[in-house]
C-alpha cells in the first residue's frame, strides 16, 4: 500500500467511525456523511474498499461501507476497469473477500458484486462464471449462505435495467446461466438434504429455486422431475416455508400456462392447490390477512392460467370456482378485489361464447357474486359519514370502483333482470335493518351504489324494479341521511334516460334534485347539481315542454354557489333550450345570458379591481363560455345575436384585463365557443377581432389570443368567401 493510498484508507475509517459513533456532534455527522457519499465516486475507491475488506478486525461499519462502495463502483463504474486484467484481479479479489467475510449485510452486498462481475465478465472474460463461483464457495459448509445469495441474484440481475451495461450483455448472461439450469437444481438439491432442521438455509434454497424457475428458462419437464418440485407440496403445509413455498406454485403455475404442453404439471399442481382450500377457511377464520393474501394470489393464478380447465367445468373446475368465491367475499376489500380480474375473464369468455351450456354453468357463480361485490363496495362501520374532504375516502373508493366494473361483468352474463333483482332484494333487507339501527347506513348506501354502477346497463323500458327504486329514492327518511341522498342524487343523474321514458317521474325527482342544492354538505350540493345537469340532458324535450319555468328559477338561485356547480345548472339549462321552438329559443338565451351580462356591466362600471371584482368576472366569463358551448347547431343565428349583443363587454373586458393571463384566458374561451357557436353567423365579428387580436398580441402575447386565431382558421379558412385579408394592421 503506497503512502497516498494508505492515507486514503485513514481518511475513511475516520469518517465512518464519526458516521456511526453516537457521541459525534451531529454537524460532524453530517460532515461525514457527506464526504463518504462523496468519496464513493472517486476512482481511488475501488483500491480503497478492497483494501479495508482485506483487513482484519477493522469493525462491521467499515467492512460494510467498503462491501457496498465496491458493490456500487461496480453496478455504476464499471467502465472504470479499463483491461481484462484489472477486471480480473477485481473478480478474484471479490470472489476471496465474498469467501471471507460471511455477516448477514457485507456478505450481500459482496454476493451483489459477484454476481454483476459475472454478468458483465460472462460473455468473453470469465465464461465459466457458474461453475468457478460454485467450485469455489460451495466446499465449505461456512460459505453456503452466501453462494445461495449469489445463486439467487444471478436470475434476478440478469434483468435488473439499473445496472450500466447494454441489454445484450445480460441477455446473453442469462442465456449462458440458464444453460446451467439442472446443474444449479443439483446444488440446491444437495443443500436441501443437508439442511435438516435449518430452517433458514431451507428458505435460502427455496428462494434461490424461485429465482431460477421465475427469471430462467427452466423447463417444466426438468422441475417435474426434480425432488424440490416435489417437496414444496409439504413445505408449504410448513408455516416456516409457507409464504416462500406458495411463491414457488405460483411461478409454476405461470410456467405451465399451456396446458396442453404441459398437461402432466398441471394434473399434478392442480390437486395440490386445490387441497390448500381448507387452509384457506383456517385464515379467515383466524384473521390472518397474510395468509389470505398469499392464498388468494396463488388461486387467481390458477383460475386465470388454467382458464381452459375452468371453462370445461368438472370436479376440479368446480371446486377452483367455490374457492375462488370464497376469496371475493373476504371482508378484507384488497383481498376481495385481487379476484376481479379473473372473474372479468371468465365473463369475456362465456359472452363471447356461443354454448349456452357454458353460459349455464357459471349463471349461478356470478349470480352468488352480486352480493360480494355490494360487500365490497361497502364503507366500512369506522366510516361515521361521507364528508367533503374526498381523499379521505379514496383508499374505499378505489375498490369501490374496481367492485362497480366487476358488477358490470356479472350483468354481462346474468342479465340486468336478475341482477336488479337480487339489488332490490338486498336493498329492502338493508334498509329494513336501518330503519331499527340508522347507526349502520353503510349496506343502505351500498346497495344504492350497485344500482348506480349498472345503470347504464338498464334498458329504458324497466318497469319492474326502477320504479320501486325511484320511490324508494324520495322516501323522506333517505333525504335525511347525507350519504344515502348524495348517492341517492347520483342515482338520478345516472337514470336519466330512464326516467325521460317515465315522464311521470321527472316533476318528483327534479325537486328531490334541486332540493340538494340547498343541502349544507358541499358534496351532496355538488351531486345535486350533476344531477340536474344529466336529467336536463336526459329529459330535455319534456322540460322545454312544461318546465322552463321551474328550470329558470334554480338559475336565479344558483348565483350563490360555487361556480362548478353554476357552470352544470348552466349547462343543464342551455340543453333544455336548445330544444325550443325557433321563436323561443332566443328569448331563452337572452333570458340566461342577461344576468351574467349585468356582471359584466357592472365591473365594466367599476373603478375598484379587486379579487372579489376579478372573482365576479371570472365567473361571469365561465358561465357565458360554458352556455354557448352547450348551445347546439340549429341555434347557430340565435346564438350570434346574442353574442354581437355580448361583444362590447367582451372587447371592454379584453382591453381592461390585458395584463391579466387568468381572466384573459376567459374572455377568449367565449369567443372560442362564440365562434364555435354561431358558425359562419360570425363572419361580421371576425374582421374587429382579428383586428384587436394583432393589436395586442405584440405587447402582451396570450397564447390563447393564438388559440383564438386557430378557431378562426378552422371555421373559415376553407369558405374562400370568408377570408380576411386585411385584419386591421395593413
Amino acid at each position: 500500500m503506497n503512502g497516498n493510498m494508505g492515507e486514503s484508507v485513514k481518511l475513511v475509517l475516520q469518517a465512518v467511525q464519526a458516521l456511526f459513533n453516537p457521541d459525534t456532534p451531529p454537524d460532524k455527522r453530517e460532515d461525514a456523511n457527506r464526504w463518504v457519499i462523496n468519496f464513493k465516486k472517486r476512482k481511488e475507491a475501488w483500491q480503497v474498499a478492497n483494501i479495508i475488506l482485506g483487513q482484519p478486525n477493522l469493525g462491521r461499519e467499515a467492512y460494510n461501507y467498503a462491501a457496498f462502495t465496491l458493490r456500487t463502483k461496480i453496478m455504476y463504474d464499471f467502465q472504470d476497469l479499463k483491461t481484462p486484467e484489472l477486471r480480473r484481479q477485481l473478480r478474484d479479489q471479490v470472489m476471496k473477500h465474498a469467501f471471507n467475510h460471511v455477516g448477514d449485510s457485507v456478505r450481500v452486498q459482496l454476493a451483489l458484486a459477484v454476481t454483476m462481475l459475472a454478468i458483465h465478465m460472462v460473455e468473453n472474460e470469465w465464461q465459466t462464471a457458474l461453475k468457478d463461483i460454485v467450485r469455489g464457495l460451495g466446499k465449505n459448509p461456512r460459505t453456503a449462505m452466501v453462494l445461495l445469495d449469489i445463486l439467487t441474484m444471478l436470475p434476478e440481475e440478469c434483468v435488473n435495467r439499473r445496472i450500466r451495461c447494454r441489454r445484450k450483455v445480460q441477455e446473453h448472461a442469462k442465456e449462458t446461466f440458464s444453460k446451467d439450469a439442472a446443474k444449479i437444481l443439483g446444488v440446491l438439491k444437495t443443500y436441501m438434504h443437508q439442511a435438516g432442521a435449518n430452517v433458514q438455509l431451507q428458505k435460502k434454497v427455496y428462494s434461490c429455486f424461485l429465482s431460477w424457475v421465475r427469471y430462467c428458462n427452466v423447463s417444466a419437464e426438468m422441475l417435474m422431475n426434480d425432488p424440490l418440485f416435489k417437496f414444496t407440496f409439504q413445505a408449504v403445509r410448513k408455516e416456516e416455508l409457507f409464504n416462500i413455498a406458495v411463491e414457488v406454485l405460483t411461478e409454476l403455475v405461470v410456467l405451465t400456462a399451456d396446458m396442453k404442453k404441459y398437461t402432466p404439471a398441471v394434473r399434478i399442481l392442480v390437486p395440490q392447490i386445490l387441497s390448500l382450500g381448507g387452509k384457506y377457511d383456517a385464515a379467515l377464520r383466524e384473521g390472518d390477512e397474510e395468509t389470505c393474501k398469499t392464498l388468494t394470489r396463488l388461486f387467481v393464478e390458477m383460475g386465470e392460467r388454467y382458464m381452459p380447465m375452468i371453462l370445461a367445468g368438472g370436479t376440479e373446475a368446480s371446486q377452483a370456482v367455490a374457492i375462488l368465491l370464497k376469496c371475493s367475499s373476504n371482508p378484507d376489500k384488497s383481498i376481495a378485489s385481487m379476484t376481479f380480474n379473473f372473474w372479468y375473464l371468465v365473463s369475456r369468455k362465456v359472452t363471447g361464447s356461443e354454448d349456452q351450456k357454458l353460459k349455464a354453468l357459471f349463471k349461478q357463480p356470478f349470480m352468488q357474486m352480486v352480493v360480494r361485490l355490494k360487500n365490497v363496495m361497502q364503507y366500512p362501520p369506522e366510516v361515521k359519514q361521507v364528508s367533503d374532504d374526498r381523499q379521505a375516502l379514496d383508499d374505499y373508493k378505489r375498490y369501490r370502483y374496481f367492485a362497480a366494473d366487476a358488477l358490470v361483468d356479472t350483468e354481462s352474463v346474468v342479465g340486468i333482470r336478475p341482477v336488479l333483482h337480487v339489488l332490490l332484494k338486498e336493498l329492502q333487507k338493508e334498509w329494513a335493518a336501518y330503519q331499527k339501527n340508522p347507526q349502520n347506513w353503510q349496506a343502505v348506501e351500498a346497495c344504492l351504489y350497485c344500482f348506480r354502477s349498472v345503470a347504464k346497463r338498464v334498458p329504458a323500458n324497466e318497469s319492474e324494479i326502477l320504479p320501486q327504486l325511484m320511490r324508494f329514492i324520495l322516501t323522506p327518511m333517505l333525504e335525511q341521511h347525507s350519504a344515502l341522498r348524495y348517492t341517492s342524487t347520483l342515482i338520478v343523474g345516472r337514470f336519466n334516460e330512464w326516467i325521460n321514458s317515465h315522464p311521470d317521474f321527472i316533476q318528483p325527482l327534479l325537486n328531490f334534485v334541486v332540493k340538494g342544492l340547498q343541502h349544507n354538505l358541499l358534496l351532496v350540493v355538488s351531486s345535486a347539481a350533476y344531477a340536474f345537469n344529466y336529467v336536463c340532458l336526459g329529459c330535455s324535450r319534456i322540460l322545454a315542454e312544461r318546465f322552463m319555468g321551474p328550470l329558470f328559477q334554480v338559475y336565479t338561485r344558483s348565483s350563490g354557489l360555487r361556480i362548478n356547480e353554476r357552470k352544470e345548472i348552466v349547462e343543464g339549462v342551455t340543453c333544455v333550450i336548445g330544444k325550443l321552438p325557433k321563436h323561443k329559443y332566443r328569448e331563452a338565451l337572452t333570458e340566461l345570458i342577461k344576468p351574467l351580462a349585468a356582471v359584466l356591466q357592472r365591473a365594466a362600471e367599476s373603478k375598484v379591481v379587486n379579487d372579489e371584482h376579478k372573482t365576479q368576472v371570472s365567473h361571469a366569463l365561465d358561465l357565458i363560455a360554458q352556455a354557448f358551448m352547450t348551445l347546439p347547431e340549429r341555434g347557430a343565428e340565435q346564438a350570434a345575436i346574442i353574442l354581437s349583443q355580448l361583444k362590447g363587454l367582451l372587447d371592454n373586458a379584453m382591453k381592461r384585463y390585458l395584463a391579466d393571463d387568468a381572466l384573459m384566458e376567459r374572455v377568449c374561451r367565449c369567443w372560442k365557443y362564440g365562434i364555435r357557436a354561431t358558425k359562419l353567423h360570425f363572419k361580421p365579428m371576425l374582421p374587429p377581432l382579428l383586428h384587436q387580436l394583432s393589436q395586442y398580441f405584440p405587447k402582451y402575447p396570450h397564447s390563447s389570443f393564438l388559440y383564438i386565431v386557430c378557431v378562426c382558421v378552422n371555421e373559415f379558412g376553407a369558405h374562400l368567401q370568408y377570408q380576411v385579408r386585411d385584419s386591421g394592421n395593413g
